[in-house]
């Protein structure tokens, strides 16, 4: 009896563990479907208003960006300009923003991608060549609630616009 007893045991275990890989497999997916429509949301964008195509590539802090938003709970709306953390060199500038429906971006992301480096400068200020400051790559980062006490699957979403990849090992930060 206790063998029985034990094979049953055996074999909920393993469909408990196959259920609970196929839940993250399946999160995964659905993260990175996110992240596609986000991307060809910024390219489509950028394409009807004649700006140059970014290369995309895969930065793995957005994602954990993100996932650091989705665990404070914070489902703001934001941006920021410059370079950030050593880990971040290259970063020219980031977008957040949380949603339902990832299909759907909020109308500043739009904005956004048509014009992801403005950073105020005052008059006195010596303004780089317009090439400089350019991107010309982005990525995108998703987070997927998909916790099973939550009632709403809500997408946290980072996208990072970059300098290119030979810029990017060339600027070496240096902090006073």
């Amino acid at each position: 009896m206790t063998v029985v007893r034990r094979y049953v045991l055996i074999g909920a275990a393993i469909v408990v563990a196959a259920q609970a890989a196929l839940a993250q497999a399946s999160t995964a997916a659905r993260e990175k479907a996110a992240a596609d429509a986000v991307a060809k949301f910024i390219e489509q964008t950028r394409e009807r208003k004649g700006l140059p195509r970014l290369q995309r590539i895969n930065d793995k802090h957005l994602r954990a960006d993100a996932c650091r938003r989705l665990g404070g709970g914070d489902k703001s709306l934001g941006s920021s300009d410059g370079i950030g953390p050593p880990e971040k060199v290259g970063t020219l500038s980031a977008f957040w923003y949380s949603t339902l429906d990832p299909t759907q971006p909020p109308p500043e992301l739009a904005e956004w991608a048509l014009n992801p480096t403005e950073p105020p400068l005052p008059e006195w200020a010596k303004v780089p060549d317009v090439k400089y400051e350019q991107p010309r790559r982005f990525a995108v980062g998703v987070c997927l609630n998909s916790r099973s006490d939550s009632t709403e699957q809500r997408y946290w979403i980072d996208v990072g616009t970059y300098m290119s990849a030979i810029k990017s090992i060339l600027n070496i930060p240096t902090w006073d």
